[in-house]
């Protein structure tokens, strides 16, 4: 009978799970490309209509814009500043991008309009 593999507290291993055991196998999904599956218009307006007019509700709204319209990174949207945000050019500046490279994008009108009603001032206090 072959001996079990077991690790430190006594718990069966897969021989697979051991270092060297792939070695000089190529990954099954090699070579494959899968297609990007980015989600459909309809369905990023269905998710900004779910949302409430709380401030909550609006900051959803507001990220979900930004990430979609302006094309950002999550890291990117959430390290905005309001003085990042010029709707009088159309321009959304990016200060440390991938990379900590620094970029200037545009949105359009209808972007800017989504954004509107959650620009309100922090009260003092609030995060």
């Amino acid at each position: 009978m072959a001996s079990k593999l077991l690790d430190a507290a006594g718990h069966h291993r897969s021989p697979a799970a051991l270092p060297g055991y792939h070695v000089g196998r190529p990954p099954r999904n090699k070579g494959m490309r899968y297609p990007a599956d980015p989600p459909t218009i309809e369905e990023i307006v269905a998710v900004m209509r779910a949302t409430d007019e709380r401030p909550d509700g609006l900051r959803l709204r507001a990220l979900i814009v930004i990430l979609w319209r302006a094309g950002l990174r999550i890291s990117e949207a959430h390290a905005l500043a309001e003085t990042d945000l010029d709707p009088h050019r159309g321009a959304v500046i990016v200060r440390r991008g991938k990379g900590g490279k620094r970029r200037e994008i545009g949105m359009g009108r209808w972007a800017w309009e989504q954004l509107d009603p959650c620009s309100y001032r922090r009260r003092p206090g609030r995060r």
